[in-house]
């Protein structure tokens, strides 16, 4: 018996340990929050990761740090800065181990629907290509891809529950009541998924005649939920600032953000998923293959069509369609290996010979794999340029050697520059974000008038032949309290964008 479970041990650790090796070969060169690179220049990464910084420096998220994503995310970013402050570094690190755990998760969810231990090797390897080279992985670090390994934990407790017949225990129960609350704090339309699962529960455990186990189940689950939304809320209660979290998170986000759809011209929902065929099909496979079996897998059926169909709604119910909000669909993608498995003959499958064949193959691609990502990934061209020649750093240089290294980015997302200069933000609106709050404005006006910062930096398109269809010219504010000091380009997400460092006169 020990000698089995010892076995079992050292099976999972090697799983894990190849989980981790995929992932750390294949982000290396896909994400931007790799050392390969000189920094990410993802506006929404940068935005997380200031506020983050912040956080290690005392200041909380809404009240001293006005920005529209979860707390939860923004304690990620600040784990990440505690590990590397003026390098993306630990955001990297982070990345680079939730990945791996999706990964793994994901083996054992395709494991789990083939029945065979095999479809664990390529399972793993197969998404660990597939999602980072696709469009939906965008730069690296979104608060869809670190939910990953979240939303394929629930679908693995919800789909094994059903495979073996029975209600969930207590500690599946109370763990998937800490995973919805994880998403309601992240960016809660992620609890799409779970409100999905809750339907298919209700449904399961009421057509198996469970419904005495359906209300231990909901007690659980509510207690998990509970614990770890006191966790955060107490949080916000010790430095006073419930209230800011409730009008930023919820009421701005409800009604500003989600009205503001800028008009930008991003593929539509369903066009944006046929744009992420690496894991778009495998998903669809899953379905397709529950579908097919479905007088035996009608739960599990349920569980994915309700989830997957209540996560879409979710996503983009608010009008909004941004290339990287498809990622949250990956999260099926583990299922469709599990059924291309499946249909493999358990003459083929059990034998040593194909086992082993497997776990080689998955090897080698797992080896090979940085190579491809070199020749696929539409982030690699970052990693020629120079750290000097990009447009934080190089404003750096001015910016630290003035005795008052004050900043405010205007007009634009964050690109960087409180992180290149070691600067911390001295406004609440540390940066211009995608919604129209008349406070945000009048601040930054005001701010910039009376001279508040030191530095000022703002940006343009590089010429109107580059103009993206639909987006406005921001609006001119008064720079006489500064001077332009430096102007410098560069291409961002396919449009050459022109900034300026502006200095306060007599700084």
């Amino acid at each position: 018996m020990k000698t089995l479970r010892k076995q079992e041990k050292n099976q999972t650790l090697l799983r894990m340990g190849f989980a981790l090796l995929v992932s750390f070969a294949v982000l290396a060169v896909c994400s931007k929050n790799s050392f390969l690179y000189p920094m990410n220049d993802w506006v929404d990464v940068n935005c997380f990761f200031t506020v983050g910084r912040g956080m290690t420096h005392g200041l909380v998220p809404y009240q001293d740090l006005y920005d529209q994503k979860g707390p939860l995310l923004y304690s990620i970013y600040a784990l990440a800065a505690l590990i590397s402050e003026q390098s993306f570094l630990g955001v990297f690190v982070i990345e680079t181990l939730l990945f791996a755990l999706f990964l793994h998760v994901g083996g054992r969810l395709a494991e789990l629907l083939s029945e065979k231990p095999c479809s664990f090797w390529l399972t793993t390897v197969g998404l660990g290509l597939g999602i980072p080279l696709s469009p939906a992985f965008s730069h690296g670090g979104s608060a869809e891809e670190f939910f990953l390994p979240v939303f394929a934990g629930a679908l693995y407790i919800v789909l094994k529950a059903m495979r073996e017949r029975r209600p969930f225990t207590r500690s599946e129960s109370a763990l998937l009541g800490i995973f919805a609350s994880a998403a309601l704090w992240t960016k809660y339309t992620f609890c799409g998924l779970f409100a999905g699962l809750a339907g298919t529960v209700l449904v399961w455990y009421l057509a198996d005649r469970m419904g005495k186990a359906l209300l231990h189940t909901v007690l659980w689950a509510l207690i998990g939920t509970v614990a770890a939304s006191l966790a955060v809320l107490s949080w916000y209660i010790l430095n006073g600032s419930i209230g800011t979290l409730w009008q930023v998170y919820f009421v701005d986000n409800l009604t500003l953000y989600a009205q503001n759809i800028r008009g930008v011209n991003y593929a539509d929902p369903l066009p944006n998923l046929l744009n992420n065929l690496s894991w778009s099909i495998p998903a669809a496979l899953g379905l397709a293959g529950l579908l097919i079996t479905i007088k035996k897998t009608w739960r599990e059926l349920l569980a994915v069509a309700f989830s997957a169909a209540a996560l879409f709604i979710f996503t983009y119910a608010s009008g909004r369609k941004y290339p990287y909000y498809a990622m949250v669909m990956a999260c099926f993608a583990p299922l469709g290996f599990g059924m291309l498995f499946r249909v493999i003959p358990a003459a083929y499958s059990e034998a040593k010979a194909f086992r082993w064949s497997a776990v080689i193959l998955a090897v080698l691609i797992a080896a090979l794999s940085p190579v491809a990502a070199l020749q696929w990934s539409r982030n690699v061209y970052l990693m020629r340029v120079p750290k000097e020649e990009m447009p934080p750093y190089r404003f750096a240089k001015t910016i630290r050697q003035a005795k008052d290294q004050t900043l405010l980015n205007y007009g634009f997302l964050e690109g960087g520059y409180y992180l290149a200069a070691d600067s911390q933000p001295v406004t609440r609106f540390f940066c211009t974000l995608n919604n129209d709050l008349p406070e945000m404005k009048e601040e930054q006006r005001a701010a910039i008038a009376e001279g508040r910062t030191a530095f000022v930096i703002t940006r343009g398109m590089g010429g109107k032949q580059n103009q993206r269809p639909g987006r406005s010219e921001k609006e001119s504010v008064d720079m006489i309290a500064y001077r332009a000091v430096d102007t410098c380009s560069m291409v961002f997400e396919g449009f050459e964008w022109t900034y300026t460092l502006y200095e306060r006169i007599g700084n």
